[in-house]
């Protein structure tokens, strides 16, 4: 959920940017944080499917 929202948050971001209704100044830091933020959420969620997944095998075994 967070990942979708965070995802939307920067879709917007764009959206604002490139209709003029927001400065590009003041958008860029904020689509730089969103798009971070987006990429740490996403390994994380990798990572715990993976750790998840591992730990069902080791319970199957």
């Amino acid at each position: 959920m967070v990942e979708e929202e965070l995802d939307e948050t920067i879709h917007w971001i764009v959206i604002l940017t490139r209709s003029g209704l927001m400065p590009t100044s003041k958008m860029e830091k904020l689509h730089e944080e969103g798009t971070e933020l987006l990429s740490i959420i996403s390994k994380s969620i990798i990572t715990t499917k993976a750790r998840l997944s591992s730990m069902e095998e080791a319970k199957g075994k």
